[in-house]
């Protein structure tokens, strides 16, 4: 005959079963039921399944405590005839020869044991989550030390277990009939089965928290009904930082602002844009650089501003970096999207916040700058990527990078956006000049590179310049113009500087194709910007831009002048050419809006703050002309 497996309410009498689970920090979970019931391998099998969702998992194996490890059957404990036979029934039966001290003390030390255990085990959860959801899961629990020993309710030793009990979250009972045990061997060794049942039956009405599943079902069955409790338990645990009535509390750190003139490239828009979404759900926060120090609201969103600008831009982000743990630990939060700031790249921030902590990676340049100035910053990276959890990459192929230096990271690729623009057939293949558009940077934006291949390939337009950089890189790119210009009756090559949003979108709309000759990109947001309006993209053939194949771009060997001019001047003098190449541009860049990136974020951040344990979404591979490969 089959257990009932109806839940069974707390005794209202037992001031124990009426507190409220305590739930902060690690969540407990026990597995409880006879050790025939396959209690062992049910918990090994939910640490796998946990584990697989995102949750950090320690589990503990209880075999008693260490005089029942080091003595299975202490003879000074062990009353006449047990474990099994007459002796052991006369014992359950009769009260008197049940609870001696002797058993009391065993039972007290066992008790003490295990609660020093789950606590240094709740301690190695968090440490390794990192501000993550954490469970430690055992496969026996207080339940089954009161059932072993059958202490009476007001001893010392039943005290503890039912202390530790209400620190549980969960208690799973596997349940099965007594007729499956004896089956199972289980018998010889701890007696009849339908006396440890009755003992089940009434602990399990005293203790809060319990859960029964049917162990008589298939194995995959158990497991199943056992993960979707857990995962309830953990959707429903309140989060101990967040004010009760309150909507959680996101921050986003950034070196640029996307408000400053001086430094508003592609990253600082993009992160701009997501905290304008995430404010639609949650109290945003902005934490950003400025020459003064000092906070304030705009848009619904709060800005503040750490005062490192005027040390210069390579001192100014080291010191930025060196700030975010000190401001983590100011600012009461629930998500940290930290945007990771070249050359330096990560802050280390999981380690000073037990929030979840997303590293946004815009684009990898230590190779590059390691090419350039020959300072190890891969290094700095190598060791930070391995302390985040949860990292979000711009393209397939940094987020292969990625995966290979932090392997245990959930690595997420959202792709960046941009507006959508009606197409004008008309103006496809039309333009009046080749169109260079970004950060002045001569060497890391292949400028010496361009100029070279334009001479080559003489073209019939033009080449107009936009974008600004430093004083020292504009000063190189105006000489590099001059003499470039020098001893023609017109010039070339011009540089118009900076371009606000209304020139920079007729620029667009006046300009047969966009030119990248970078030897180092992080997304190419420009190109995605300049598809929108239906123009061809020539640039070298790197693995961040890659996205772009098959979507009117024209890709040549890396950094082989000879093909990007070869290229440039097919390009300049085929009209036809760059209106069938125009208008499958326009078309691949409905695929990327601004709306469907910022929702990734927004999805993100809902599965870390409301739904913790769930599992991630695997990626779509290969969407028309978008890979993730």
């Amino acid at each position: 005959m089959t257990l009932p497996r109806s839940p069974l309410p707390a005794d209202p009498r037992d001031p124990l079963a009426a507190r409220p689970p305590a739930v902060r920090g690690t969540l407990l979970v026990a597995v409880s039921g006879p050790d025939g019931t396959g209690r062992s391998s049910l918990a090994g099998r939910l640490g796998v399944l946990l584990r697989a969702r995102g949750l950090t998992v320690v589990t503990l194996r209880r075999h008693g405590c260490l005089l029942c490890r080091k003595r299975p059957v202490p003879p000074r404990v062990r009353d006449a005839g047990e474990p099994g036979g007459d002796g052991w029934t006369r014992r359950v039966a009769d009260p008197k020869r049940r609870g001696s001290r002797l058993r009391r003390a065993h039972a007290f030390l066992e008790a003490v044991e295990f609660a020093v255990r789950i606590a240094v085990a709740g301690l190695r959860a968090r440490t390794r989550a990192r501000g993550g959801e954490s469970v430690v899961l055992t496969d026996a629990g207080p339940l089954d030390g009161l059932v072993r020993f059958d202490l009476p309710a007001g001893s010392a030793a039943g005290s503890v277990f039912r202390r530790i009990a209400d620190r549980y979250g969960l208690t799973l009972l596997v349940e099965t009939g007594p007729g499956i045990l004896p089956g199972r061997g289980w018998e010889e060794i701890a007696g009849p089965p339908t006396v440890w049942w009755a003992r089940y039956r009434s602990w399990s009405r005293r203790l809060p928290r319990i859960t029964r599943l049917d162990g008589e079902r298939a194995p995959s069955s158990v497991a199943a009904q056992a993960l979707d409790r857990i995962l309830d338990t953990v959707r429903e645990r309140p989060r101990s930082e967040a004010a009760p009535g309150t909507r959680p509390h996101v921050v986003v750190s950034i070196y640029d602002d996307a408000e400053n003139p001086a430094c508003r490239d592609g990253g600082a828009m993009a992160v701009g844009k997501v905290a304008r979404r995430l404010a639609e759900d949650f109290r945003v926060t902005v934490v950003t650089a400025g020459r003064s120090g000092g906070s304030g609201e705009r848009n619904g969103i709060r800005y503040v501003r750490l005062p490192v600008r005027r040390t210069g831009g390579r001192v100014g982000r080291l010191l930025f970096l060196a700030l975010l743990p000190f401001v983590a630990r100011r600012i009461r939060h629930d998500l940290w999207l930290e945007s990771f700031s070249p050359p330096f790249s990560t802050s280390l921030l999981p380690l000073a916040t037990r929030a979840p902590v997303v590293g946004i990676d815009q684009g990898r340049r230590p190779e590059a700058l390691w090419r350039r100035y020959h300072v190890p910053f891969f290094l700095v990276e190598r060791l930070g990527l391995r302390c985040y959890r949860h990292i979000v990459v711009t393209n397939a192929a940094d987020g292969s990078a990625v995966r290979r230096l932090s392997p245990r990271a959930d690595v997420q690729v959202i792709a960046n956006g941009v507006e959508h623009h009606l197409l004008d057939e008309t103006r496809l293949g039309t333009g009046r000049f080749m169109l260079f558009l970004g950060r002045i940077d001569a060497w890391g934006q292949g400028l010496d590179l361009l100029f070279e291949a334009y001479e080559r390939a003489a073209p019939p337009l033009k080449l107009l310049l936009v974008g600004t950089g430093t004083p020292a890189e504009e000063r190189g790119l105006a000489a590099l113009v001059t003499a470039h210009n020098r001893g023609r009756p017109e010039p070339r090559i011009v540089w118009v500087g900076h371009a606000d949003e209304e020139r920079r979108r007729r620029l667009l709309l006046d300009s047969a194709f966009l030119v990248m000759p970078s030897r180092h990109e992080t997304f190419g947001l420009v190109a995605l910007e300049g598809m929108s309006y239906g123009r061809p993209v020539l640039h070298f053939d790197l693995p961040a831009l890659r996205w772009m194949r098959g979507g009117g771009d024209v890709a040549v060997p890396p950094f082989d002048v000879t093909a990007f001019a070869a290229r440039m001047n097919e390009l300049a003098t085929d009209p036809e050419l760059r209106r069938r190449l125009g208008r499958r541009s326009g078309i691949a860049a409905r695929h990327c809006t601004w709306d469907q990136m910022t929702g990734g974020y927004l999805a993100l951040a809902h599965r870390l703050l409301d739904t913790p344990g769930s599992a991630p979404q695997p990626r779509k591979r290969g969407s028309s002309w978008l890979t993730t490969r």
